[in-house]
């Protein structure tokens, strides 16, 4: 580049027009940045049903804890975005299935509701156990972990949010339904998972002072928040030699698998940098 141009270019970019431009162009991007409201889930207060079959054969096999993040965007509020993790609670055991979704786009239904579209992955987790009863038992030895991920694209479908007792609250309900075809291994953790029947909030535990040959595993107390609600019949006759207490009143196929989620979200402080931008580009 020649002198000449050098001295326009420079007499260009000192001009008071384009400085101001510039600055105002700044603020103004600042200013419009899209506001994010950040909700986390209560996973204390939030569930996971899961079920198997569809309609009026459908029977809830286990519950499950949910934790995660949901934003809302000022611009598009119809369309949050979507970080959940799905577990069956915090008790070892030898063999569970957890799961985890994460949002990739989101569109309003010809009905008003939210499709969130993304990636649900299933972890089924494997351990070795040992249990041998003794004077010195303390409950059973699990060994190191060993997964397998299976995930597919899958929509969760969401009603309206709504505020709850305080402002900074909101409850959220939605739900995906996934054929046995399109994401067999989601079909099977909802069947083999070992899902808790009953959740307990403030769960305490305590194994007995004593451990003897009629050792059923420890004792525990707590106050249960969820529970399976499936419709029971009697097994044989009430007080006859038959009879052999409840069974389900339904027996699902495993063509289906439905999870409905509960959440209670808790809004988070905001992360406003927007005025610290505008108030830098001033100076």
């Amino acid at each position: 580049m020649n002198s000449h141009a050098v001295s326009k270019l420079r007499a260009i970019m000192n001009s008071p027009g384009l400085i101001l431009m510039m600055a105002l162009g700044a603020i103004i991007t600042s200013i419009a940045a899209p506001a994010q409201n950040t909700f986390q889930v209560d996973a204390q207060h939030s569930v996971a049903r899961l079920s198997l079959g569809s309609g009026q054969n459908a029977l809830e096999t286990g519950l499950a804890r949910v934790s995660g993040i949901v934003v809302f965007d000022s611009d598009d509020p119809a369309g949050p975005t979507v970080s959940l993790t799905i577990t069956p609670g915090n008790s070892p055991m030898s063999e569970f299935a957890q799961m985890s979704f994460t949002s990739k786009r989101a569109s309003v239904t010809v009905d008003g509701r939210i499709a969130v579209t993304g990636r649900l992955s299933v972890t089924h987790v494997e351990r070795s156990v040992t249990a041998d009863p003794n004077e010195a038992y303390a409950g059973p030895q699990y060994g190191e972990p060993v997964a397998r991920i299976d995930t597919r694209e899958v929509s969760l479908i969401f009603s309206n949010p709504t505020r709850g007792p305080s402002n900074n609250t909101m409850k959220l309900s939605g739900a995906t339904s996934v054929s046995l075809e399109a994401f067999p291994q989601f079909v099977d953790a909802i069947t083999d998972g070992d899902w808790p029947t009953i959740l307990v909030d403030d769960e305490h535990c305590q194994e007995p002072s004593t451990i003897g040959e009629d050792y059923s595993g420890a004792t525990c107390s707590g106050d249960v928040t969820s529970r399976v609600a499936n419709r029971v019949v009697v097994t044989g006759s009430a007080g006859g030699e038959d009879y052999s207490g409840f069974r389900p009143a339904v027996t699902p196929d495993r063509n289906h698998a439905t999870m409905a989620l509960d959440l209670k979200l808790t809004e988070l402080p905001p992360t406003n940098t927007g005025s610290t931008t505008a108030q830098t580009t001033r100076r």
